[in-house]
């Protein structure tokens, strides 16, 4: 999780209990924003936008949603990997994998890279706003279509 959580800690296993339901809790939480985006389509893009723009939108939308997906799920493979169990908090989620030290570590490893890369997409994301907001035709707001 992190290097500053160190083996004598006193609360160490706590903080990596309450990550874990955390991670949970975003992964069902993801699960039904999909589904609620399914059922209530996005708005419109400005009609204004230039295509590329459109096009750089959407793949930055889906690789948020995708990393919010996998970031969770390669943790959870991770501690069962590790051979720790999961909960959401007091109740035990199931095992995906059985203990594996040789996996465990590509587990570690994905759940760092993906984190790293939504922190990426996300600063890109608020790059994005704010040239739309600032920098841009007032029709291509984006913020006022995001609200």
């Amino acid at each position: 999780m992190a290097d500053f959580l160190s083996k004598e800690s006193p609360n160490r296993m706590e903080i990596y209990d309450l990550h874990k339901s955390l991670g949970v809790v975003v992964l069902i939480l993801v699960f039904l924003r999909i589904i609620n985006r399914l059922i209530f389509r996005a708005p419109a893009l400005p009609v204004a936008l230039p295509k590329y723009e459109k096009i750089l939108a959407h793949i930055t939308h889906y690789s948020i949603y995708l990393l919010l997906i996998l970031i969770p799920l390669s943790g959870y493979l991770m501690s069962n990997s590790f051979g720790f169990p999961v909960h959401l908090f007091s109740v035990e989620m199931p095992v995906l994998v059985q203990k594996n030290f040789e996996l465990a570590p590509l587990f570690a490893e994905l759940h760092e890279i993906f984190a790293y890369s939504l922190i990426g997409l996300l600063a890109l994301h608020i790059a994005g706003v704010i040239k739309h907001r600032f920098f841009d035709l007032p029709e291509n707001d984006s913020l006022k279509r995001m609200i």
